[in-house]
């Protein structure tokens, strides 16, 4: 493999890879219609995605290396062979940018902004030219507006998937809503979600469709005499419930399969009691087509799906195993995630058992057993997540799991530095900055858990769950840092929305003070 320095004089020459001259251009590469207004669903061969991650790894070193601006190049590479590259290529890139902000990055150049057009017929060539722009300036809409556009013509359905919550959270972030950014960007999931649903991609379609109307419910709230938005609202949600049905029909049916011995096999497979039989013979079958083509991942995932499916220990036992040695065989540590979540299930099934156990008989053997289970539980999560943050260092969704597992084992101090990275994440910002709060409220730093539960609670604009637990630890912060007035408003707020939150824990509070 490559040395950095060597890599780096190789950034822009593809025969480094063997995509040189006489090479096969890879898959994806140029839009399918003439009319550049739609393109077919890409596919993208082993070796695409091979070579693809050659480039994120040398992107993630230099990352780590703080070279930002030339990890941002690999993983561009990368993403041109495989633009659909979510976990080892948007997501990481995407932290790239924020990191890179953070030391004080320049934004990209008149210049450079000219070289990177985000127009075109190329479509592919335009969301990356979005993406490599948006990871120099993560703060400015239009990269990530010319992103979503150029991703939906391309049908990346995956890339939508990932950046759609990320781009609903640039657009409220706008201090007057943007009327053309709102109509571009639903314009966009909406063509895209018409393509999945040609492409019998019903999830899919629903869930672009979703996000649509997230967006403009948004807008709505916030221009509610605009009687025209009120009206595609009612369109759009009339369209999204016609998605839904499809999704829910494509569910309950099984036409996409043709083979007559693979349908048998299905339906064997989702029967509720299966006969001992019917089912050595499934997964004999099974077992069989995984050994002829061992390289096959749906032959492997196919096994392990039927074995896991009785959630009985002894085939689940039988699944880890094969997955434990096929990561070995094939190198592939994904293989590895899957049998490590198949224990932590295990150790989760078992832990719950006991505490019911425990509960209805009350013994103190039952009891102990029970805080061992546990203690097992936790620490097996602490290890796994330990080893996935080490694997995948960019992937923040892995160290928000982290950093709750360490809140969970109170280890304070390391949980507050996982999750304040973590919580570059919009999807779990919430929640990793509600644990920063308790973490300090377990290291008895009252005042430090007052201004982050506070600050967050400012800024968070539902009244939800999530809300009312910031509430609750703002309040219980107060209260043990001698600011009785202070947690009596924080309490008084939280009972005005939930008499009885926590089962009147927080009234009963309220009351002591």
């Amino acid at each position: 493999m490559y040395g950095v320095e060597a890599f780096r004089k190789d950034t822009t020459n593809t025969m480094a890879f063997g995509f040189g001259k006489g090479s096969k251009k890879p898959q994806g590469a140029e839009p399918a219609s003439e009319d550049g207004n739609e393109a077919p669903r890409p596919e993208f061969t082993e070796k695409d995605k091979a070579n693809a991650r050659r480039w994120f790894e040398h992107g993630e070193a230099n990352r780590n290396k703080r070279d930002y601006d030339y990890a941002i190049e690999c993983y561009i590479q990368g993403l041109t062979l495989w633009p659909e590259a979510v976990d080892e290529g948007h997501m990481p890139l995407r932290s790239t940018a924020v990191q890179r902000q953070q030391a004080g990055g320049k934004k990209p150049t008149m210049m450079e902004t000219m070289k990177l057009p985000m127009t075109g017929k190329d479509f592919k060539k335009a969301m990356l030219n979005a993406e490599h722009l948006m990871a120099k300036d993560p703060s400015k809409g239009s990269y990530y507006d010319g992103l979503i556009k150029n991703a939906a013509k391309a049908n990346y359905f995956d890339t939508l998937k990932y950046y759609a919550p990320i781009v609903i959270e640039s657009l409220k972030r706008d201090a007057k809503p943007d009327k053309a950014r709102f109509k571009n960007f639903r314009e966009s999931l909406v063509a895209a979600s018409e393509a999945a649903d040609r492409a019998g991609n019903h999830e899919m379609a629903t869930l672009l469709l979703e996000r649509a109307v997230e967006s403009l419910d948004f807008q709505v709230a916030r221009t509610p005499g605009d009687d025209a938005l009120r009206d595609e609202q009612r369109d759009l949600s009339g369209k999204l419930a016609i998605s839904r049905g499809k999704y829910e029909q494509a569910e309950s049916f099984r036409d996409s399969i043709q083979d007559a011995e693979a349908q048998k096999r299905l339906h064997d497979a989702e029967r509720a009691q299966q006969g001992s039989e019917t089912r050595k013979s499934l997964l004999d079958a099974l077992q069989k087509d995984f050994e002829e083509n061992p390289s096959v991942a749906s032959k492997l995932n196919s096994f392990i799906d039927a074995l896991l499916k009785p959630e009985e220990k002894e085939l689940e036992d039988r699944a880890i195993a094969v997955l434990d040695e096929q990561a070995q065989v094939q190198q592939n540590y994904s293989f590895k995630v899957r049998a490590d979540d198949v224990r932590i299930k295990q150790l989760r099934r078992a832990e719950r058992q006991l505490r019911t156990r425990a509960a209805d008989t009350g013994s103190d053997e039952d009891l102990q057993n029970q805080r061992l289970a546990q203690l097992d539980l936790a620490n097996t999560e602490l290890q796994v997540f330990r080893e996935r943050a080490r694997k995948y260092p960019t992937d923040l969704r892995i160290k928000y799991r982290l950093g709750t597992t360490l809140f969970k084992m109170k280890e304070f101090d390391e949980a507050i530095g996982v999750l304040q990275q973590a919580q570059a994440d919009p999807r779990t910002r919430w929640q990793c900055q509600l644990y920063i709060g308790r973490s300090f409220i377990g290291k008895t730093q009252y005042a430090q858990a007052v201004e982050v539960l506070r600050e967050s609670l400012e800024a968070y604009e539902l009244t939800d769950e999530i809300s009312k637990e910031l509430m609750y630890w703002l309040a219980y912060a107060y209260e043990h840092d001698s600011r009785t007035e202070d947690a009596k408003a924080a309490y008084g707020k939280l009972l005005r929305i939930d008499y009885n939150y926590r089962s009147g824990e927080a009234r009963q509070r309220m009351e002591k003070l």
